[in-house]
């Protein structure tokens, strides 16, 4: 009867209870909603053993990580101590050195302010984007619901229409009523195509 997020919720609150030494995470904020992120947030803030995040999410790896490995590609892996968003000042610094000295414009580096705007925005983004997801996968549960007792008295419906006793008065009505049933139906499973592209969406746009 649970949902796929709830039997992710349900599965990582399996793992927690067994108090772990070592936790390994791929890319959690995107199977999470904002409240069980809040409060994996706090339990890994305290948590004793080993964590290792497979992340995007600068907020949360600013949280969570204070030792950072960075796939920066063609098979460079760089070791870094320090917060994801230091590294980001880091690069800035570079990319600004590199543009002082060649013809680019120079570019300024992130201060502390100015960084704590940016999580924040990024933070409240990403908010708002689980928020509308997990509005969408509620909207698909109770569309699929509705629909499946739809089905199921188009089913009773059709078996008063099979019987052999029925005037056709009686069945005339049963007909009409069948008719209304299977276009409720069309339009409901229309309506769960519209929804299922835009969460797909919204999925595509919070892990990217």
């Amino acid at each position: 009867m649970l949902s796929g997020g709830e039997r992710r919720r349900l599965q990582l609150l399996t793992v927690i209870t067994k108090r772990p030494n070592f936790l390994i995470f791929d890319e959690p904020t995107n199977d999470l909603d904002t409240d069980t992120l809040s409060a994996l947030e706090r339990y890994l803030d305290e948590f004793k053993g080993v964590l290792v995040v497979v992340s995007h999410d600068r907020y949360f790896t600013d949280k969570v990580a204070d030792h950072l490995f960075v796939f920066e590609g063609n098979g460079s892996i760089k070791d870094y101590q320090g917060s994801l968003s230091d590294y980001a000042e880091i690069l800035a610094d570079q990319e600004a050195t590199h543009n002082a000295r060649g013809s680019g414009p120079a570019t300024t580096t992130i201060d502390s302010a100015t960084r704590k705007a940016l999580q924040k925005e990024e933070k409240e983004k990403r908010t708002a984007t689980q928020n509308l997801v997990q509005k969408y996968k509620r909207q698909l549960n109770s569309i699929e619901a509705a629909t499946e007792k739809l089905k199921a008295k188009a089913v009773e419906v059709q078996k008063e229409i099979d019987k052999s006793d029925n005037g056709w008065s009686v069945l005339a009505e049963l007909t009409k009523k069948i008719q209304s049933i299977t276009d409720e139906i069309e339009e409901k499973e229309m309506r769960w195509l519209e929804i299922a592209e835009a969460l797909e969406q919204e999925e595509v746009s919070e892990n990217s």
